[in-house]
């Protein structure tokens, strides 16, 4: 693979990155340590379209340490698919996870519609929140309601890098603050993972679902953090369909056993996404289910029982969200809902979701008022 020519500024960057800067960096994105030469370390990554060789030169005082950084760059960025010049950034940036967010518009190189870049923006936000948010909950939620005040404290500490050119590509930087590797992670390192997991689960999920769309793959990978919101939030970076990638790299101070990893969100992935977002925020599963609020309507039907209409949290196998569901209810039962109605009372119903609607009662317990009259 020949090598490319490199600006002033970027062969300056590259011979500024040490033999240990460049290991790290291939060590977490999938690289292996092949064969220890003299003056070097031949490293070998595996790919569907073949096996590809890099060499890291072992002395930055060599006289042609520039052009052997430059061959190594030119063929992991060639594997990554990206400009040299987002690849030097991440081995830059040594004291934060980045999330690099690429997308591939049409149009003139370096520029995006107005409008794609705003919702772009909007869903690197909604993905940090969203994340946040699920790490501090100890259970999946379907839809997150309102979040409190210290995910958005943290999301403030976020920064962005400045868009480049080549497509659209801004970077979202967790710093990492220097701790014992023994220590436990800190915050902005659980985020970063958490939002691996729920961009490795979305993606795997839409992959599934692009021939035969089906929700049951979105609702069995909640527990992996799945949920309206980052589904929304990875369908607004591909606003209109543009394609893009997702890339992960950790914090070069704070290695992570985890790989780090680039996700490609094409056309149809994206639709799939919105889609299962707009489902999710409506979802109430089969299976079992407790709804805990307020009653909002009353219908009796013909013969026995009748139909209550609960607006609260909703509980199900595969997490919470916060909706109004209707209850099909025996006489009895059906009877306490309306005494609760009139007196503004709160109720715990437990029954079984059929076709998005809680049939086979099997409980229902009055909880108190919500306001004083």
């Amino acid at each position: 693979m020949p090598s490319v020519a490199l600006s002033a500024d970027e062969l300056h960057a590259a011979s500024s990155l040490t033999p240990e800067t460049l290991s790290r960096y291939l060590s977490s994105t999938g690289w292996a340590p092949e064969q220890r030469l003299e003056r070097a370390t031949l490293w070998s990554r595996h790919e569907a379209d073949g096996d590809f060789q890099v060499l890291v030169p072992g002395d930055q005082d060599l006289r042609d340490y520039p052009s052997r950084v430059t061959d190594l760059l030119t063929t992991v960025a060639a594997v990554e698919e990206r400009p040299i010049r987002l690849l030097l950034d991440d081995l830059a940036t040594t004291g934060a996870d980045t999330l690099s967010f690429r997308l591939l518009p049409s149009g003139p190189s370096g520029t995006i519609p107005l409008f794609n870049a705003v919702d772009a923006l909007a869903g690197v936000r909604e993905l940090v929140v969203s994340s946040t948010y699920a790490l501090m909950n100890e259970q999946p939620m379907l839809v997150q309601g309102r979040r409190p005040e210290s995910v958005f404290d943290f999301a403030r500490t976020v920064r962005l890098g400045t868009p480049r050119a080549g497509s659209w590509a801004i970077a979202a930087q967790l710093a990492i603050p220097r701790a014992d590797a023994n220590a436990a992670p800190p915050l902005a390192r659980q985020v970063s993972l958490q939002m691996h997991r729920a961009v490795r689960a979305c993606f795997a999920a839409s992959g599934e679902a692009q021939r035969d769309f089906s929700l049951e793959l979105f609702l069995r990978r909640t527990g992996e953090g799945v949920s309206a919101n980052v589904c929304d939030a990875l369908a607004k970076l591909g606003r209109d369909g543009v394609p893009y990638d997702v890339r992960f790299n950790w914090a070069v101070q704070r290695p992570s056993s985890v790989p780090a990893r680039s996700f490609r969100f094409s056309t149809r992935r994206i639709e799939v996404l919105h889609t299962a977002a707009e489902q999710l925020k409506v979802a109430v599963p089969d299976g079992e289910v407790t709804v805990e609020g307020q009653v909002s309507k009353l219908r009796r039907d013909i013969g026995e029982g009748g139909q209550a209409t609960v607006r609260g949290p909703i509980s199900t196998v595969y997490g919470s969200s916060e909706r109004s569901v209707r209850v099909l209810l025996p006489d009895v039962l059906y009877q306490r809902l309306v005494d609760a109605h009139g007196r503004r009372q709160h109720v715990r119903v437990v029954g079984i979701a059929i076709r998005g609607r809680i049939e086979r009662v099997s409980r229902v317990e009055v909880l108190g008022n919500t306001t004083a009259s």
